[in-house]
């Protein structure tokens, strides 16, 4: 395959000092480099083998303005950066442009994709930036070990069918769909698809719109100029209460989960969504347990959970 996994996960933000300040005293980032370049400036902030890197500036100004502080690109590395472009564009990817050389393609959700090769990973810190260590980076307000760490991304495809775009990463990107999440027992059809690159690390997961919102099955998957999918930082923690309990008191407002969203039967995973306001009102974080740990939750112990964190400061929306 000419996919490779995820190199790390670029955020435009209005204020990316209050951003990434935010990510470190409040989910336990590391801010370890800088980037300037004329129209842009960015951090870098790692959280164990997870990256993020988030940015300010003029190139981001139309984003922002369409969408508002979110997800802007999700950066592959590849075994072959010029087979896996073709074949992206083959599956429907479309050719957005370029940075210093490496190839951007549009992909689900209104987020680009910049290719960059598999060798970027040698220097420690990802391709497609000029990066300049920082004198001395801040350390963070959590234990050296946080709660949470950084799993993946979640985004919604919109008004395109869930198979095209799933059929999109999988024979274009290269990347592997792992198990569906399911809303319940009874529900066969999966809501979304979790894919992962060949060596592990962070996932992208796609997820379809509530039944009766549209879909358009044979859609090739596109931006919308006007609108943007939900977007969420997912994390992955053993001890879900524990986290959002911390999430609570660093800012987060977790929303009421929709039945939909609340498993039945017992073989559904706990997850929580919440906001905050130094991320802004469209990125999302999500919370999840671990698959075999004490925090793969269900039936009673799942509702248990929403009246737990509810009891401490649960936002109805």
């Amino acid at each position: 395959m000419a996919g490779h996994g995820i190199a790390y996960v670029e955020l435009y933000a209005k204020d990316k000092q209050r951003t990434a300040q935010y990510l470190v005293s409040a989910l336990g980032f590391d801010c370890v480099a800088d980037s300037v370049a004329p129209d842009r400036s960015s951090l870098l902030l790692r959280q164990g083998t997870a990256s993020l890197v988030v940015t300010s500036g003029p190139a981001t100004w139309c984003f922002l303005d369409a969408y508002g502080d979110g997800i802007a690109d999700i950066a592959l590395h590849c075994t072959d950066v010029t087979a896996t472009a073709e074949r992206a564009q083959r599956a429907g990817a479309r050719d957005v442009g370029s940075a210093r050389g490496n190839p951007i393609l549009a992909g689900a959700g209104g987020m680009t994709h910049t290719l960059l090769p598999a060798g970027h990973t040698r220097t420690g810190r990802p391709g497609g930036h000029r990066w300049a260590r920082l004198p001395q980076s801040p350390a963070p307000a959590m234990p050296a070990a946080p709660v949470a760490r950084l799993a993946g991304v979640t985004t919604g495809v919109g008004a395109t069918d869930l198979h095209d775009c799933v059929r999109l990463y999988e024979e274009g990107f290269g990347l592997t769909p792992r198990r569906p999440r399911e809303n319940s027992a009874a529900d066969l059809t999966p809501r979304a698809v979790e894919l992962t690159g060949l060596q592990g690390g962070m996932t992208l997961t796609l997820a379809a719109p509530e039944p009766g919102t549209g879909l358009r099955r044979g859609t090739t998957p596109q931006p919308t100029p006007t609108h943007r999918a939900e977007q969420r930082l997912t994390f992955r923690t053993d001890d879900i209460v524990r986290a959002a309990r911390e999430l609570l008191h660093a800012g987060v407002e977790f929303r009421t989960p929709a039945p939909a969203e609340q498993p039945a039967g017992g073989h559904g995973r706990a997850h929580l969504v919440g906001t905050s306001a130094h991320l802004g009102d469209t990125l999302l974080i999500e919370l999840v347990p671990h698959g075999d740990g004490p925090g793969a939750l269900g039936g009673k112990d799942l509702q248990a959970l929403y009246e737990t964190v509810g009891r401490h400061g649960l936002a109805a929306r």
